[in-house]
């Protein structure tokens, strides 16, 4: 049987002739994973000999990520906001860039000042943002929905290995629809989302790995990439409070067709936070405390 480095050499040689990059870092990921060591563990022993049936696994491993296989999938895990969550097919692969809405539904409540705030994440696929709120905003309550079963099975355990899942009720079922039947017209404090805005006409655009493999659920938002919006534009403000929030994600140069939506409604648009590469990422929306309020453009 091969050594750890032989084991590096030949799954790195694999992938970068099948155009992977960062090669050696994802060898040595997946060979980590099989022997289930630490990257410290590869570094100090490079001549140890691998067993045979870890050897195999790692091959198989890196036969499915040459294919174009996403890493998180072989894993089974990817890391967000500091939390490391589990992930399967089922999900879409939590994104730095969701970060930012973290941040900001964050700071909303903690300057609400509220003392049990009702957090509603809809479409939370792996959890990422529901568990993450609720690590980070210990007396908030949250409701996490996703008309996938599957993906409610994921976000579950996520919330289970974060020590969360007595705060987050998970409840299946399209968007919005499942606050009808909790009666929660009026009482949510906050609605935060990342739906699916990939418009339709791109599906042949994206990387090989996220259209093959990402489910399509999760990925795509229709002509435009914006039925999700249009639909939670026009049903947020039936559940949440006055002075309620919706922050939303969005993507590549949707802010005008989204806040064009909004103007059409009684939103009031408070904040667009850009990425890192200034991309506007981010959307804060207003229920107004008094009916018939004008819309109102940040200030740049």
């Amino acid at each position: 049987m091969p050594t750890i480095s032989q084991a590096l050499a030949e799954g790195s040689r694999h992938l970068n002739a099948a155009g992977v990059e960062q090669e050696l870092l994802t060898a040595g990921l997946l060979l980590r994973h099989v022997m289930g060591v630490d990257r410290t563990y590869l570094l100090t022993r490079p001549e140890e000999q691998i067993a045979e049936v870890a050897y195999h696994a790692y091959l198989a491993l890196v036969e499915r990520r040459a294919a174009g296989e996403p890493l998180q999938y072989l894993t089974g895990h990817q890391e967000f906001y500091g939390l490391d969550f589990v992930v399967t097919p089922a999900v879409l692969i939590p994104r730095p860039e969701t970060e930012f809405l973290i941040e900001q539904v964050t700071r909303l409540v903690r300057e609400s000042k509220e003392d049990s705030p009702l957090i509603v994440d809809v479409g939370t696929g792996s959890g990422c943002i529901a568990v993450t709120l609720a690590v980070r905003l210990p007396a908030a309550r949250l409701i996490a929905t996703d008309a996938s079963r599957a993906a409610l099975e994921v976000a579950r355990t996520n919330s289970e290995r974060h020590c969360v899942r007595e705060r987050i009720e998970f409840i299946d079922g399209d968007l919005l629809e499942p606050l009808s039947v909790r009666g929660l017209e009026g009482a949510v404090d906050l609605l935060a989302s990342n739906p699916p805005y990939v418009e339709d006409e791109s599906r042949e655009l994206l990387q090989r790995e996220v259209r093959e493999w990402e489910p399509p659920g999760a990925l795509f938002g229709g002509p435009g990439g914006v039925e999700f919006y249009r639909r939670l534009l026009a049903d947020g403000l039936k559940y949440l409070k006055p002075g309620g929030y919706l922050v939303i994600e969005i993507g590549h140069g949707q802010l005008d067709s989204i806040t064009d939506m909004a103007i059409r409604s009684s939103w009031e648009l408070v904040d667009a936070i850009a990425d890192l590469q200034g991309i506007p990422r981010t959307l804060t929306f207003r229920k107004p405390s008094e009916p018939g309020c004008r819309f109102v453009s940040p200030v740049d």
